[in-house]
């Protein structure tokens, strides 16, 4: 049975802080995502960074769609669907490069850098020199931010500005602010079998590492050092390898109130994490300097300038400034989703810098990373958990703090509306709620109205 907007109703509970736990897993709801969110939302493509020259290309994911971004002869980007008119080939097998043209291996038909179709063998024989078809399909709008390229497949969506918000501005601005930054070559890529929504909803999480990230932690590539509140492993009975009490930056097992930063705004956009003052510098690992520079004061604003991070865009772009990465959580299938690591450094950047910032997403994040081998497993076990007969009517739980968020909107329009308090869950249950506001396919207008945060969460 197909998902219909009303029974997309109940499925999030803002009061109780619950979930239905079969969004995780259930093929139709799964469906029905494609459709409502990720044909209509605005998604992150590419940087600027790697589509530098007339005829570069980088071959993104909306959905299902694959999306060939490129450079085009005058200096403007289109986004063209790597699809062929004739048979539906894949005109361009590559993940990114430079090209003239794109050419269908199935049967030949070529087209230009705008997706004009102008080659077809047998033209004159076979179609009597009548043109058989249009050219590549184009996403119905493109647009950038700031060197990020983002793109949407409704001609009828708000312009990517308006949607990104300021929240969804200031993701961006984490990493824009610290000047002209690009794109490392090379994408990580992998796959981990679990629901998109488990990705995207950990990026939030402040709760889980001391137990998820111990291992890490033990082997000293992350610094487990004392922080601004004080919080400590004892509680939890875990010692260090020398036997002493590890202490985690951020307050990660009871932090004190105010330690911790939310921003949450309307279309999902979220931002969480501990202030900069209570994580520090992460045992020397994350270099804050950049705050102070005119453009970040200026672009971020007071409140979001003392954000750590982490920032998701909704659907599924993370940015996580401290390690400046962003991440896609693609989804593949209910129980599939692919991962996208991308890795910003400085245009001027030396040689010894650029090998740092990369031996970093190696090591922390991607298919190698510590941190991401350790959250993978809690992913996949999460999400198997939700097809149990029994185990998937037992309600998924973001209660934390619930009902005491207090939702402070700057009445200058500077910052974004944001919750100061301890460890919490207000950034998960949000991106839920407003996921399920998408699952209803209303309206922009009353998508936009009807996930415009509430006075406390």
């Amino acid at each position: 049975m197909t998902i219909e907007a009303d029974q997309a109703e109940g499925l999030v509970s803002l009061e109780r802080g619950e979930l239905d736990r079969t969004i995780f897993s259930d093929p139709e709801i799964f469906e029905r995502e494609l459709t409502t969110i990720f044909a209509r939302s605005w998604l992150f493509l590419c940087h600027e960074s790697q589509i530098k020259k007339k005829g570069d290309f980088f071959e993104a994911a909306m959905g299902r769609d694959n999306v060939l971004v490129v450079r085009q002869r005058d200096g403007s980007i289109k986004g063209l669907l790597n699809t062929c008119a004739h048979r539906g080939n894949a005109v361009c097998r590559a993940e990114e490069g430079n090209a003239k043209n794109f050419m269908c291996t199935y049967h030949g038909w070529t087209y230009d850098l705008s997706g004009e179709l102008v080659g077809v063998p047998g033209l004159e024989e076979l179609y009597h020199n009548q043109m058989p078809a249009a050219g590549l399909k184009q996403v119905a709008q493109l647009d950038t931010y700031r060197g990020f390229v983002f793109a949407t497949m409704d001609a009828h969506a708000p312009p990517l500005a308006e949607f990104l918000g300021r929240t969804g501005r200031v993701s961006l601005d984490f990493i824009a602010a610290q000047g002209d930054m690009e794109v490392v070559p090379g994408i990580q890529k992998f796959i981990v079998p679990c629901n998109w929504k488990f990705a995207v909803d950990n990026l939030f999480d402040w709760y889980h590492p001391q137990i998820t990230h111990l291992s890490a932690f033990q082997t000293g590539l992350l610094p487990a050092t004392p922080d601004a509140t004080g919080a400590t492993m004892k509680t939890a009975g875990v010692l260090s390898p020398d036997g002493d009490d590890m202490q985690f930056p951020g307050g990660v097992v009871s932090g004190d109130a105010g330690d911790q930063l939310v921003f949450v705004d309307v279309y999902g956009h979220a931002i969480s994490g501990p202030t900069v003052e209570a994580i520090g510098d992460f045992g020397g690992m994350i270099d804050h300097s950049w705050r102070n520079r005119p453009e970040a004061i200026e672009q971020l604003g007071s409140m979001a300038l003392r954000s750590f991070g982490h920032a998701n865009i909704f659907p599924t772009c993370w940015i996580t400034p401290p390690f400046n990465q962003l991440s896609l959580r693609i989804p593949r299938g209910p129980m599939e989703t692919e991962i996208w690591w991308f890795t910003f450094v400085h245009k001027d950047a030396s040689p010894e810098q650029r090998a740092a910032a990369v031996s970093g997403a190696i090591h922390a994040f991607g298919p190698a990373g510590f941190l991401e081998q350790e959250d993978g497993e809690n992913w996949a076990q999460s999400t198997l958990q939700t097809r149990g007969a029994s185990s998937k009517l037992i309600p998924q739980v973001l209660s934390m703090n619930l009902g005491r968020g207090r939702v402070v909107n700057d009445q200058d329009g500077i910052d974004p509306p944001y919750i100061e308090c301890s460890i919490n869950e207000h950034a998960q249950l949000w991106t839920f709620v407003a996921w399920q506001e998408w699952l209803r396919d209303s309206s922009w207008s009353e998508l936009r109205d009807r996930t415009v945060p509430p006075e406390v969460l």
